[in-house]
């Protein structure tokens, strides 16, 4: 028998019991006995039975038969040859172990296999381990630690035993007799659920040892003792997916400071998506250079501890999250920093040096877990008795590897969802009217998707392909960090490419590269000025080339964003294309061109008063924010567009376009392999340009706007011939869950057939122009009524404008309602996206803020399941029960 000394082989009982063999060179050697029961495998009044169960098989098997109570003779009797035994109980299993010296290891396998003798148990027995239980069951309830993360268990397994705590409950430990408890052992301790592993040194000339042992395992484990049997392990009750709202529970204790927990819902151990949620975890988790630990702990000092991890046991886990703060006013800004995180790394993927660490880390955990017969027969118990798969390890680190920071970025998408999340907080008694524990779900939903995404709802991974393979477009990311979103429209004459960033008035005003009061309308000039020449050619030679073509090619900018688009003819693309790759590396901005931009920066910013509508917009967000960009308008100041030029131009651009913060978003008549060979080069030049380059980080994290404490008025008299009105208020975000129903909101109120239309102008004939406006950023937009009419109608007017937005949170929409506006939105959005280059603008935009742009059948099934409900919601969440702000204007 020759024994292989580099990888585990298994042999079998006679009973079918399978064994596991690993050699170790080494002094000591380790057996386990693996049984497939666990907590989970308790029915309705036998909770805590197998954790029980563990430790009345340590109870002397001849106790029954003698009526002598059990003095600890096995544990004796193995320490005795300087082995160390124990056991443990989990959801899934409950495993007994020993390790001990090799030269004692057959000895130690006689003592130890008096735990697998069947079982009787003395009543005294019995009695005494329940009160050693129920000791330990309060020893746990006086632990702050475990008492919180079982209240975290709790919240996300409200359905699935993985809620239950593995010890059980005083009420049915205290129900149980001797009687339940063998049989639940005879029921579960069955052959066709256990399995052994046996680490240490075998490898012998003949395969005298492992025969050896193997006489004694069939002697002691085999069908004489346990006949070969399968018993059915009990169904469990799935843990949905998705719920309609965060699931918490605040947990009071005696402790100094509070903590918070959570947790999102992932998938089984098998799922295709773990390695990549692995990377997720460990980049935001693992270690002191972890996200978290740098913003929450070394930068902002928000956090005495933040932890966390992946935690998979066998059936769908978590991804948990650990807080502890040192005062119960840090508990929001903790949140709201690591909430900011999230929803950053559900665009900012782990960068090399994370993917590194996080590979770095898996290895050698892998490594060191081998040092110790203990620790292989640890891991080998795991592979085969609950992966079923000895060689998983190696298949995982090759999945790790080979995850795509895209992967890693899909996975953050679909799986940091407020639907799949839940939490906990553990509370000092001393603060429990100073902590507000709405505070984790209303955070959560500040930054995450709130609801699932039709395509994410099914429970089976191979549905969420197929939704995404029925995409009209396909995406990919470069080494770089560069994403790239195609769509072949093979009908089409025209080519549309746009390249987007974020940055625009949001980070000009959030981190400036001077100051923000210099830097104020920047993105602006930049995006004006961009295509006005490069290092070889004029401004006039760009757009001779250009025009000749009858294409386009220009720099956009906007709150959030710039960047540069370009629409031509599919027939000139492949000319213009090198044109589009120099003006967005090279350009050079020259000092007259940037002159020409600055003097009609300068005539917007003066005229604003001449345009009444504008002036009412600028003092609403002048009104409406007092701290966050959005606050201002795009095109500056004159003093801060007085000092512009050339060289603060090129630091910007310098600054915001990196490769890896950059979405390319191509639709047209091109093949996905042009695409491929035409960005590969693009991200060539891209890397030789940048090479060298010592940029400054980029702070993308803006605070939050704080919610209004009261209502707010402001006016500008002008004695004109209409007064321009908006009455409004903070509303949701990009990546808010509520954007279907705020569409569907709009198009109830607006257009002809709309409320406010057919109430103030049709029924009252209180003005011509009234409708619905809003926008959703990054952080939190606005929502509200803009209506113009003669000053003798304002007072009308604003009450008109209340009554109808109450009426609609109030009662609703009717069902034909829905019907029309439902059918009216995706009509008129079907019209709005015909072009390539609104296509083009669409992807880029809903790529570069981490969204995946649904398919038409998705978006279809998303807005037709919208409820009345959740549009009356919205409706007073932002336009009823908020603060507004009025801004009076003529």
């Amino acid at each position: 028998m020759k024994i292989p000394t580099d990888r585990p082989f298994e042999e079998r009982l006679s009973n079918g019991i399978p064994v596991i063999f690993q050699h170790f060179d080494g002094a000591v050697a380790s057996i386990y006995w693996w049984n497939q029961v666990g907590s989970c495998d308790e029915q309705k009044g036998e909770e805590g039975y197998a954790h029980f169960l563990e430790h009345m098989l340590f109870k002397d098997t001849s106790a029954k038969e003698t009526g002598a109570a059990s003095s600890g003779k096995t544990a004796r009797a193995i320490e005795s040859l300087g082995g160390d035994i124990n056991a443990y109980t989990s959801f899934d299993q409950t495993v007994y172990h020993v390790t001990c010296s090799e030269h004692h290891w057959e000895r130690v396998l006689r003592e130890f296999s008096v735990l697998a003798r069947p079982q009787q148990f003395l009543k005294d027995d019995f009695t005494r381990e329940r009160e050693v239980i129920l000791e330990e069951l309060k020893k746990n309830e006086d632990s702050p630690e475990r008492q919180h993360f079982q209240a975290l268990f709790s919240s996300s397994f409200s359905q699935h035993p993985y809620g239950r705590p593995v010890i059980g409950y005083v009420k049915t430990l205290k129900a149980a007799t001797v009687s339940k408890l063998e049989a639940f052992y005879r029921r579960n301790y069955v052959s066709g659920r256990m399995g052994i592993v046996m680490v240490g040194p075998i490898a012998d000339q003949d395969g005298a040892r492992v025969k050896g042992l193997l006489s004694q395992l069939e002697r002691f484990f085999g069908s004489s003792v346990f006949p070969k049997k399968e018993t059915p392990r009990l169904a469990r009750k799935p843990e949905p997916t998705f719920a309609s709202k965060i699931r918490m529970i605040p947990k009071e204790f005696e402790v100094q400071l509070p903590s918070v927990n959570f947790a999102f819902r992932v998938p089984e151990l098998s799922h295709p998506d773990l390695a990549a949620l692995d990377m997720l975890a460990g980049a935001l988790t693992m270690g002191e250079s972890s996200r978290l630990y740098q913003k929450l702990f070394n930068e902002r000092s928000l956090v005495t501890e933040v932890s966390g991890g992946l935690y998979v046991p066998n059936d769908p886990g978590m991804l948990y999250f650990h807080l502890d703060v040192d005062s119960s006013e840090k508990i929001a800004p903790a949140l709201d920093e690591t909430f900011r995180l999230l929803e950053q790394s559900r665009e900012n993927p782990p960068n090399k040096i994370e993917v590194d660490r996080v590979l770095a880390h898996a290895e050698s955990d892998r490594l060191y877990s081998q040092q110790t017969a203990d620790g292989i027969a640890g891991r080998l118990g795991f592979l085969k008795f609950v992966v079923n798969d000895l060689g998983y390890d190696e298949r995982y680190l090759s999945e790790l590897r080979s995850v795509t920071p895209e992967r890693v970025r899909h996975v953050a998408h679909e799986y940091l969802n407020c639907a799949r999340m839940s939490g906990a907080y553990l509370i000092p008694k001393a603060m429990k009217d100073r902590i507000d524990t709405s505070e984790l779900e209303s955070v959560a939903k500040r930054y995450l998707p709130t609801s699932a995404p039709e395509a994410l709802s099914k429970p089976k991974s191979g549905k969420t392909k197929a939704a995404r393979s029925a995409a009209p477009y396909e995406e990919w990311r470069l080494e770089s960090g560069l994403r790239v979103i195609h769509r072949e429209r093979a009908h089409s004459h025209v080519v549309s490419v746009q390249t987007c960033v974020q940055g625009g008035l949001r980070m000009e005003a959030g981190d400036p590269l001077f100051s923000k009061e210099q830097d104020w309308g920047v993105s602006q000039c930049l995006s004006m000025t961009w295509n006005k020449g490069t290092s070889s050619l004029t401004a006039r030679d760009v757009a001779q080339k250009v025009e000749g073509r009858a294409a386009s090619l220009d720099g956009f900018s906007g709150r959030n964003t710039i960047g540069l688009q370009m629409t031509s003819l599919a027939k000139d693309f492949g000319e213009l294309q090198p044109l589009y790759d120099d003006v967005l590396l090279n350009a050079v901005f020259p000092e007259d061109e940037v002159g020409h931009s600055k003097r009609v920066m300068e005539e917007s910013i003066r005229t604003v008063d001449d345009h009444s509508s504008q002036l009412c917009s600028k003092l609403f967000l002048e009104t409406l924010y007092d701290t966050h960009p959005y606050r201002l308008m795009a095109h500056g100041s004159i003093e801060s567009v007085s000092g512009f030029n050339s060289a603060k131009l090129k630091a910007y651009l310098a600054h915001w376009l990196r490769p890896e913060r950059a979405v390319i978003s191509v639709v047209g008549r091109i093949s996905k392999q042009a695409v491929e060979t035409w960005v590969e080069e693009l991200e060539g030049l891209w890397r030789k340009k940048s090479s060298g380059a010592q940029l400054r980080p980029i702070h993308e994290t803006l605070a939050a706007e704080a919610a209004l404490k009261g209502p707010r008025w402001v006016e500008k008299r002008l004695g004109r011939e209409q007064v321009h009105i908006i009455v409004g208020g903070l509303g949701s975000t990009i990546t808010g869950g509520d954007r279907d129903a705020i569409r569907l909101m709009h198009t109830l109120l607006g257009g002809q057939s709309g409320r406010l239309f057919i109430e103030l102008r049709e029924k009252q004939g209180l003005a011509y122009t009234v409708s619905p406006i809003g926008f959703e950023g990054v952080e939190r937009g606005y929502q509200g009524v803009y209506i113009a009419c003669s000053p003798d109608k304002e007072k009308r007017a604003i009450e008109g404008i209340h009554a109808v937005l109450k009426k609609l949170a109030e009662k609703g929409p009717t069902s034909s309602e829905m019907a029309r506006a439902k059918e009216y939105y995706l009509g008129r959005r079907a019209m709005d996206l015909q072009s390539d280059s609104s296509l083009a603008s669409y992807y880029g935009l809903e790529g570069i803020y981490g969204l995946e742009p649904p398919g038409e059948a998705q978006i279809r099934k998303r807005i037709e399941s919208v409820t009345s409900k959740q549009v009356q919601e919205v409706c007073r969440k932002y336009l009823v029960d908020a603060n507004l702000v009025t801004s009076v204007v003529g």
